[in-house]
């Protein structure tokens, strides 16, 4: 899943390399690669794995007992992903895009708790493992249109840091819940909002105290790379997954049950490509 446009690059070029190397074609899950990256990071991953994966499009909670076949969605976003959160509230404050990383900046020096901002979906009787940031991000949004139309000064810095929290606060909340219920002894954490310091720093703090083991791979394998791809690509061989078809192509919204897209026909012919015929 992701922009249309960057996919169909993608598979284009898959596939140019593929037939010019003679090699097999594998189309695999962008949410699935997030979380088989953490392999470059920490070695083999445990089976099964917990993958809470936060992006600008994606906050879900994800059990894998093999990252090349079997992903069960626990819970998402009903709305706003995390990512998207961070962005909106970033263009309120007027600090640019991406928002993520500047609002994480701006956080480390403000207080988390200076504004009392709401969680969603924590009350009882909401769903254990879905998200919704779009309340929170509405409720950021109105405190700070009513104190400029107040002539009031914004604090940049405690608005950021305590929406940050709000955010980490949820997220890290509701992925030791899923670990716990499901008697998984780890969590991993991916996606581009898995490079946010606070994230990072509030999952290990509770992580510890429920003996939770923390995977997070480091940030520059967090957001969007080709590094992910390829390491699920390389388990789909390792594990001798068939091929995908050459007919394949790119799906914007291919569910995250399906880690790949497999072949339906002999891919044997692939092998029997080579430069001497490939250029004549």
């Amino acid at each position: 899943p992701g922009l249309a446009g960057a996919l169909l690059v993608g598979v284009s070029a898959a596939k140019a390399y593929a037939y010019a190397l003679g090699k097999p074609l594998y189309g695999v899950n962008h949410l699935a690669s997030h979380i088989c990256v953490d392999q470059l990071e920490h070695g083999p991953l445990p089976e099964p794995t917990m993958a809470l994966l936060v992006s600008g499009g994606h906050s879900s909670l994800l059990l894998s007992s093999d990252i090349t076949s079997d992903v069960r969605p626990l819970g998402a976003t009903i709305d706003d992903a995390a990512g998207e959160a961070f962005d909106k509230i970033a263009r309120v404050l007027n600090l640019g895009f991406p928002g993520g990383p500047v609002i994480d900046r701006y956080a480390k020096e403000g207080d988390p708790s200076a504004i009392a901002f709401p969680r969603g979906l924590t009350g009882p009787r909401d769903p254990a493992y879905d998200f919704s940031f779009s309340g929170l991000k509405t409720s950021v949004a109105r405190w700070i249109e009513a104190k400029r139309a107040a002539g009031e000064e914004v604090p940049v810095r405690d608005v950021s840091a305590s929406f940050q929290e709000a955010v980490v606060d949820v997220l890290t909340r509701k992925a030791v819940r899923a670990c716990r219920d499901e008697g998984v002894d780890h969590l991993m954490i991916g996606g581009g909002v898995a490079a946010n310091s606070r994230l990072r720093a509030l999952a290990q703090e509770r992580c510890e105290a429920a003996g939770i083991r923390l995977r997070v791979p480091r940030p520059k394998l967090c957001t969007d790379n080709g590094a992910m791809v390829a390491a699920l690509g390389a388990e789909m061989v390792a594990r001798n997954r068939t091929p995908s078809s050459w007919d394949f192509s790119a799906d914007s919204s291919l569910p995250v049950t399906d880690p790949h897209v497999p072949g339906n026909h002999d891919h044997d012919h692939v092998h029997e490509v080579g430069k001497e015929n490939l250029y004549s």
